[in-house]
């Protein structure tokens, strides 16, 4: 599908894999920050934020599943490394 992706898109195609992986970073960077913040949280209203910090992490994880998709789908390869993140 990587050939056929490129062709669809009106654009420079390795420009726009570029983009997509640093908003793929992202993603990664804000699921991170909701799913650890889950893991420390203190205090009494502890359990509702935990909650809600853990349905943030699941949508933003849900954000790079879909951004991975897009990449591959046109012909590129999401950032493998953390370090690459920032």
């Amino acid at each position: 599908m990587g050939t056929q992706g490129r062709k669809i898109v009106d654009t420079d195609v390795d420009e726009l894999v570029k983009l997509l992986n640093k908003a793929y970073s992202d993603e990664w960077l804000a699921y991170y920050q909701y799913w650890i913040g889950s893991k420390v949280v203190r205090g009494p209203n502890k359990e509702a934020v935990i909650a809600e910090l853990t349905i943030h992490a699941t949508e933003e994880l849900g954000h790079a599943v879909l951004l991975t998709t897009r990449i591959i789908q046109l012909g590129g390869t999401p950032v493998t490394n953390p370090q690459q993140w920032f």
